[in-house]
C-alpha cells in the first residue's frame, strides 16, 4: 500500500484531457525529475523490445497480467491488432498467501481483474501505477470486513504489504511505456488481471484448491478469464454480478 499523494486518472472526468490541458508529457518530466530519468533511461529499450514484436511506440493498447506464486508481471502490449508480449517482469516479492485481499492490514496482494486509475510520478516507493482496488467484486466479497484496504499500486523498491514491487530500473520501462500510451492515446484504459497462479497449471491447481477450497468459485472465474485471452488472443468483456461475480459477456 502507499499512502501519498497521487495524480488521478478520473474516468469520469476524462483523465487524459484534464491532465493534458494543464500540462503535455513534457510539461510532466519537467516536473518530475523521475519520469524524466524514466524516459532518458529507458526509451531506447522499449523502442527496441516493441519492434522486436513489430510494434511502435506508443502502444495503442496495453494489459498487465500478474501471476502471484510464479512472482511474474507480464506486460502486453498492440497497436490495434493482435496482443504481443513485451516483457515478463520478476516481482520482488509477494507477501500474503494464495486467496484474494478481504481486508486492510491481512497483508494479501488482491487478486481479480482491475485497471491502472491513477500514476504517482513522486512515489515513495520510486514511480508507482494505482490499480482500483477494491473493485466491485471486491466491495461485494469483503461486505462484512469495516475496512477493505486500498491504495494498492505496482511500484519500485523491494517492499511489499499488498502491492506488486517490482524494484526501481523495471518500473521505471512499465512506468514510461504506460504513461506514454495514456497521453497519447485519451481513450486508452489499461486492464490487469491478478491470478493467484497459472490457472491452466493442473498440478498447482489440485494442490491449492485443496489447501484454500474456499478460493476455488473466485478462482474458477478468474481462469475463464485467463483461458479467454490464451485462446482467442482477445480480452474478454468482464462484468460484475450483484453477487460479487467475475462474468464474461459474450
Amino acid at each position: 500500500m502507499e499512502s501519498i499523494k497521487y495524480i488521478f486518472l478520473s474516468l469520469t472526468i476524462i483523465f487524459s484531457v484534464s491532465l493534458l490541458k494543464a500540462q503535455d508529457i513534457d510539461s510532466l518530466k519537467f516536473e518530475f525529475p523521475r519520469v524524466l530519468q524514466a524516459a532518458q533511461n529507458t526509451q531506447p529499450v522499449l523502442e527496441k523490445l516493441a519492434a522486436d514484436q513489430d510494434l511502435v511506440l506508443p502502444l495503442q493498447n496495453i494489459f498487465l497480467r500478474a501471476f502471484k506464486d510464479e512472482k511474474i508481471l507480464e506486460v502486453w502490449g498492440n497497436n490495434a491488432d493482435e496482443w504481443k508480449l513485451i516483457k515478463r517482469y520478476p516481482v520482488c516479492t509477494i507477501p500474503g498467501k494464495p486467496g484474494p485481499k478481504i481486508r486492510q492490514g491481512d497483508k494479501q496482494v488482491p487478486e481479480g481483474w482491475y485497471r491502472i486509475d491513477s500514476i504517482n510520478p513522486n512515489s515513495s516507493f520510486h514511480l508507482s501505477l494505482r490499480i482500483n482496488y477494491p473493485n466491485a467484486a471486491d466491495s461485494v466479497r469483503s461486505r462484512n470486513e469495516k475496512d477493505p484496504g486500498g491504495d494498492i499500486f505496482i511500484h519500485g523498491d523491494c517492499y511489499s504489504v499488498g502491492c506488486l514491487p517490482i524494484q526501481d530500473e523495471p518500473m521505471e520501462e512499465v512506468f514510461w511505456l504506460v504513461v506514454q500510451s495514456l497521453y497519447a492515446f485519451p481513450h486508452c484504459e489499461i486492464p490487469v488481471l491478478i491470478l493467484p497462479f497459472d490457472l491452466n497449471n493442473e498440478e498447482k491447481y489440485a494442490q491449492y484448491t485443496k489447501d484454500f477450497p474456499q478460493n476455488i468459485p473466485l478462482w474458477e472465474e478468474l481462469k475463464s478469464i485467463q483461458l479467454y485471452f490464451e485462446e482467442f488472443g482477445l480480452l474478454p468483456d468482464v462484468l460484475v454480478s450483484e453477487e460479487g461475480q467475475y462474468l464474461i459477456q459474450y
